[in-house]
């Protein structure tokens, strides 16, 4: 049995294990060191989060069909990490996962914690907009305390971008990209928005929460009109759905893997070059001071976007893009 997994989500996974043959509550009740009342309990549980259990009470339980949602017991199943995902807050509705993920940063709660659900009511983006974010996308924040000043927080963003877009590459027919600072796009589409939102003290990061938000398994109905040339969704490009589980166990496996590699973010970064749509275009940087345009040239290692304005080289760490007509801001 695998472990880290609580024994609700123990429960689960032996049903699994069966591939619908029954299993006697006297047989979970002995695997799991509990009472069969307690056993029952469980499958009272799983049947109200959505799972079709079949039950006996001369033969036991047998799982039917899974609940299509993203409960912690699903996501840990076959969830191969040592840290991230290793503690998963669920809901079915929330205001903002990011506001849930930092109170209880703040209370403590270890890194790579998992705030994630079925929809936001009030979903954040950059400069506190709105972030549309309907049933059958995924909304989900996740804790890191890296060991980094303040002045390095971005790359936390860095590292969620590459890991959504590789996820999403990977298990769909789509061809994402990055544009920077913190979008991912299918064409010139927004189809995945990231904040990171910090908890720190003058010299080093107390806590990092990076929300991610990613437009999956729905129609673009769920937009106002307005924004249909804006933002896409995985399902209205290619037409499949995707199992929203498995897009959450590899995007927190990607994550991971590349969190791994925070103190070599010249590696990361070269990486997340490769999928940028930003680089060699032409954009225009728009601060509440200024606004600029140029060619955007490069990345520099401190995660700034580097622009040619003229004859001169600019940086810039922060700032609404707009590349050619359109613009992408970063709340839908």
């Amino acid at each position: 049995m695998r472990k880290n997994l609580g024994r609700r989500e123990k429960v689960l996974d032996l049903l699994y294990q069966a591939e619908g043959n029954y299993l006697s509550g006297e047989e979970l009740s002995n695997k799991l060191g509990v009472s069969r009342t307690t056993i029952w309990k469980y499958i009272k549980y799983l049947r109200e989060a959505g799972y079709h259990i079949d039950s006996s009470s001369k033969i036991g339980y047998r799982l039917i069909t899974p609940a299509d949602n993203l409960l912690p017991e699903e996501i840990k199943r076959n969830l191969n990490t040592d840290v991230i995902g290793q503690k998963i807050i669920y809901y079915k509705e929330i205001e903002s996962t990011n506001d849930a993920a930092k109170k209880l940063a703040q209370s403590g709660l270890k890194e790579g914690t998992i705030v994630v659900s079925e929809e936001q009511k009030k979903g954040k983006g950059r400069l506190g907009r709105e972030f549309c974010s309907p049933l059958g996308g995924i909304w989900i924040s996740c804790i890191l305390r890296p060991d980094i000043k303040p002045t390095l927080a971005t790359r936390a963003t860095y590292i969620a971008s590459l890991a959504i877009v590789k996820t999403i590459n990977k298990l769909s027919d789509v061809d994402a990209n990055i544009k920077w600072p913190n979008d991912i796009l299918v064409g010139d589409k927004k189809v995945s928005g990231i904040l990171t939102e910090m908890g720190a003290e003058l010299d080093r990061v107390d806590y990092l929460v990076v929300g991610m938000g990613i437009n999956l398994n729905f129609t673009l109905d769920s937009f106002d009109k307005s924004l249909h040339n804006k933002v896409t969704t995985i399902y209205h490009e290619t037409g499949k759905k995707i199992s929203r589980v498995k897009f959450v166990q590899v995007l927190l496996e990607e994550i991971e893997a590349i969190y791994q590699k925070l103190n070599d973010f010249e590696d990361i970064l070269e990486e997340w070059k490769e999928y940028s749509y930003t680089i060699g275009k032409k954009v225009q940087v728009e601060s509440s001071k200024e606004k600029v345009s140029g060619t955007a040239i490069d990345i520099a290692s401190d995660g700034a976007l580097i622009v040619k304005v003229g004859n001169e080289i600019r940086k810039f760490y922060s700032g609404e893009v707009s590349l050619g007509h359109s613009n992408f801001s970063s709340g839908n």
